[in-house]
């Protein structure tokens, strides 16, 4: 089935960490079960101070940078626009900076928690994100698994000048551990001046870490296109084709992937089980000479979302713990870490060879509901006697986790050379229609970052190569982000749960299915009127 994503309602990136290491994971799992407390949490502005619980045994400060002050024996000194105690601080990988007495001014804090269980300084201070209901209460209490959560979201200038959401960064990267650099085509972007801005904005309940959001410049061929490949390289094609046909059964899906007019080709979940595949047959009546990749522009829909919430929701106040596991484990720990999302897979592309068998060529697809993603897999070079001068048309297989995918074009490429791409720096940030040095500074030193938190909204300038329409972009953006908890989920806080998301991944995705199933045909609605306005 099939809906267009021109309506935001309408329409709308790895899951959750990695696997800890099996010894790793046993030790939290006893020490989620031994220690874990409900917690009734009150959060406050800073600009609200004055109203903090002061019977609270412990207040936590959060920063914008992720960081926390741990207090206790604390109070607010209003005259002074301030709040001291003793304590600890924690970096955003919750390891401890010093502890002693603070003074800290309210400008520098970003939100107040206060909670009314005691619990040893250690594990109150192993949260890494908190619960906050704000304006968009009212959607997130309907269904908190479909309130609205993303990375960064990055809008660019598209076909008519207006700036359109291009391109989300770094979304499989829940945690500082899983830092990770994002490269996303700008499809619908095509300069005519060496003057050129994007917009972040943080559009969700989260904070961001973004440490560099560079633009690569790649020449594009004559009528053609420039397109990235799974192993980050970047192909010249041209000869882009649309498929003759596109069935999924009894299905004719080719109105909806025969161009990126934003109407996509999509399904519902499987009722019993979330990882149950499907398959798409693509038929294309005439090919290019030469060698051949299939382009794919997609997105996922909102089942990827729900299933961190619901891991974020098992973990519940015990979060933290199992996100700063994901840092002790090192590599291996990350390594292990996806079994999920290899449960679930990308969108593979397959071919015939010559005896008639259907043999993977690779995958597209990119952790993220909110912006398309854009690829080109590669193809082996098709049987002698297939194609056109045989009569018969050129096949091409999709298999796909169903209703995980928003497919919006697929077409065939002739594969040209790879091109080297030219970075392109920042060169200005504006704030609130200010300049802001600081941030671009942020920007530009790979020893800092530029965090934001909801509603907040940069505008990034950047002086793009002489003949700026000779080139396709694609955004190069490098960080992390923090989920915060809401306090809707915490009610379903179970460890042993967790556990099964990462052990037993293919159980967990049917024991699920049900809890999606009921929420599917609303999940879009929710999300999208969830939003968090940025203050553009």
């Amino acid at each position: 089935m099939a809906r267009a994503s021109a309506d935001p309602v309408a329409g709308p990136r790895r899951l959750i960490g990695r696997p800890l290491p099996w010894f790793a994971l046993i030790g939290v799992i006893l020490l989620v079960g031994a220690c874990a407390k409900r917690l009734e949490r009150t959060l406050v502005p800073p600009e609200a101070a004055a109203t903090l619980d002061g019977a609270s045994p412990f207040l936590k400060a959060h920063r914008a940078d992720g960081g926390v002050w741990v207090l206790s024996e604390w109070q607010i000194d209003s005259t002074r626009s301030a709040v001291t105690g003793n304590g600890e601080l924690l970096d955003a990988r919750r390891e401890r900076v010093r502890g002693g007495s603070f003074d800290i001014p309210l400008d520098s804090v970003a939100l107040f928690e206060t909670n009314r269980v005691e619990r040893s300084m250690a594990n109150t201070a192993l949260l890494v994100v908190t619960g906050i209901t704000v304006t968009v209460a009212g959607y997130c209490a309907i269904n908190p698994k479909a309130c609205f959560g993303s990375c960064p979201t990055f809008y660019a200038p598209g076909p008519d000048g207006e700036m359109v959401l291009q391109a989300e960064g770094f979304s499989a990267s829940v945690a500082p551990a899983l830092e990770a650099t994002d490269v996303d085509m700008l499809l619908h972007s095509r300069p005519s001046t060496r003057d050129y801005s994007l917009r972040v904005t943080n559009e969700a309940l989260e904070t961001h870490v973004i440490r560099r959001a560079d633009l690569l410049a790649v020449r594009r061929p004559r009528d053609g296109r420039a397109f990235l490949t799974e192993d980050g390289r970047f192909i010249a094609a041209d000869a882009v084709i649309p498929p003759s046909g596109c069935h999924h059964g009894e299905e004719d899906c080719l109105a909806e992937v025969a161009s990126a007019d934003g109407v996509e080709r999509w399904s519902r979940a499987d009722s019993t089980d979330l990882a149950t595949r499907e398959v798409i047959e693509l038929e294309f009546v005439s090919r290019p000479d030469g060698e051949l990749g299939l382009v794919v522009v997609s997105r996922q829909t909102l089942m990827t979302t729900f299933l961190i919430y619901q891991a974020l929701a098992y973990m519940g106040t015990e979060a933290g713990r199992w996100m700063a596991s994901l840092e002790a484990g090192g590599d291996a720990a990350r390594a292990r870490a996806g079994a999920m999302g290899r449960q679930l897979g990308g969108i593979e592309v397959l071919v015939q060879d010559a005896t008639g068998r259907w043999t993977v060529q690779g995958a597209a697809g990119e952790t993220g509901p909110i912006a398309v993603d854009t690829r080109i897999v590669p193809l082996a070079p098709p049987p002698h006697g297939d194609g056109v001068s045989s009569g018969r048309p050129f096949r091409v297989r999709l298999r796909l986790t169903q209703g995980m995918w928003r497919i919006d074009q697929v077409a065939l490429a002739r594969m040209g050379e790879e091109v080297e791409p030219l970075r392109v720096r920042p060169v200005a940030v504006r704030r609130g229609g200010t300049d802001d040095a600081a941030a671009l500074e942020s920007l530009l030193d790979e020893d800092a970052a530029l965090v934001t938190l909801p509603g907040d909204a940069y505008q990034i300038g950047y002086r793009l190569p002489e003949r700026p329409g000779d080139y396709d972009y694609f955004l190069e953006a490098r960080g992390y982000y923090l989920e915060w908890m809401r306090r809707e989920w915490l009610a379903e806080e179970n460890p042993l749960r967790a556990a099964q998301l990462i052990l037993d991944p293919a159980q967990a995705l049917r024991d699920l299915a049900p809890a999606f199933k009921e929420i599917e045909p609303e999940i879009e609605h929710l999300f999208w009127s969830s939003r968090y306005a940025p203050a553009y």
